[in-house]
């Protein structure tokens, strides 16, 4: 049995640039998922106790895109004082980069998956 493929430079140069927009769109998916999952997990673990439950409040994760290859989540304190907890008293306070330590290599893992499994 026998088949002829037909294509032209356009169509394939379309579907490519489709396939590209689609997997950029995934992988901000799954990147919004993770800050909302990561953000739930700073404000449960941390470390300090409440006084007025600003600091636990604002705790923060967010996505942006600041070019077109590079997809970031950035964590963050939304208390002035957010910087004392991360670096002062010897960082028993610190939240942020716990969490990226413990979970920052995780993420990277998941995302080299989906690549294998798209053999990319």
């Amino acid at each position: 049995m026998a088949f002829r493929l037909n294509y032209n430079e356009s169509t394939l140069k379309k579907n490519l640039d489709k396939m590209g927009t689609k997997l950029g769109a995934v992988i901000l998916m799954y990147s919004a998922t993770k800050a909302s999952e990561l953000q739930a997990k700073m404000k449960m673990n941390r470390p300090w106790t409440d006084r007025t439950g600003m600091a636990k409040a604002l705790l923060n994760a967010k996505v942006s895109q600041p070019s077109p290859t590079m997809v970031r989540i950035t964590l963050a304190h939304g208390v002035d004082y957010g910087i004392w907890l991360e670096l002062a008293h010897g960082k028993n306070y610190a939240i942020i980069a716990p969490t990226v330590r413990e979970e920052g290599p995780r993420i990277v893992s998941d995302l080299n998956n989906l690549m294998s499994k798209l053999k990319l």
